[in-house]
């Protein structure tokens, strides 16, 4: 198994790492997903999750095609495989802690769907985006439609499906792909910022707003307004709250605990 899933301080770090194969997800890493990010979900020490490829010269260039044959060769096998894909996608987005992807090089097919997935998303001026589905034949899942669709709307998200080609950077950044590019050097620097700021903000504000967010965004069913309400009045009940009123009052840099 080629995922790599590290804890580090208050970030919850899982890595694609098949180098040789441009970090391309097997079924194991697949697989290896939900877990770990339940495990970050139920650590009160994790204040954000971060997905990356191993090195730098690809995010993850799609799932493993060289396990086609073997996962997704009959009704039956791919039936099972877009149920994982589904639980892998539902597992990052219901997370109610703060998702970033950090993207060198290679962003393609699957590795799009995690990075989706992710609420925010930073490339070096490397990468390159595409989903080949078109390419291969292949019946793209209906979770990775949706998200596409959310992100990019509907024009762009033909494009991308029919043509199957690829997109460098600076076209991910127009069509609201990707938050920010950056030089391939300077990534890492900027990418870490984010993670600090993420886990200096208030835990419940992030988690209330992934939860209002993805009530309106989910694929069936009203928004839950109970749902939304009780996340909202958490908030307003929480230390953090009080935390940070009296931190404005006295000018100085609030001390957040997510509770």
């Amino acid at each position: 198994m080629t995922l790599r899933v590290d804890k580090r301080g208050a970030v919850g770090w899982l890595v694609f790492d098949q180098p040789a194969k441009k970090n391309a997800i097997s079924d194991a890493m697949w697989r290896a997903i939900p877990p770990a990010m339940e495990k970050f979900d139920s650590d009160p020490e994790v204040r954000c999750i971060v997905f990356r490829g191993a090195g730098t010269e690809a995010f993850a260039a799609g799932a493993d095609i060289s396990e086609f044959e073997s996962v997704r060769s009959d009704r039956g096998a791919v039936a099972q495989y877009d149920d994982l894909l589904d639980r892998v996608l539902h597992s990052i987005q219901g997370s109610l802690k703060p998702s970033v992807a950090m993207i060198y090089g290679y962003c393609l097919g699957g590795g799009v769907e995690i990075a989706l997935a992710c609420d925010l998303r930073y490339c070096g001026a490397s990468a390159q985006f595409g989903v080949p589905a078109a390419r291969l034949g292949l019946g793209y899942n209906v979770e990775g439609h949706k998200r596409l669709l959310e992100t990019v709307g509907h024009a762009r998200a033909r494009e991308i499906m029919f043509l199957g080609r690829r997109y460098g950077a600076d076209e991910a950044l127009a069509m609201g792909l990707v938050q920010r590019v950056l030089p391939d050097g300077e990534l890492g620097r900027y990418v870490d910022g984010v993670i600090q700021t993420l886990c200096e903000n208030a835990p419940l504000a992030i988690a209330n707003t992934k939860t209002v967010l993805e009530e309106y965004l989910k694929v069936a069913g009203e928004p839950d307004l109970a749902r939304m309400r009780a996340a909202i009045e958490r908030c307003a009940h929480s230390a953090d709250y009080i935390e940070g009123r009296r931190a404005f009052m006295e000018k100085r840099k609030p001390r957040f605990t997510g509770k």
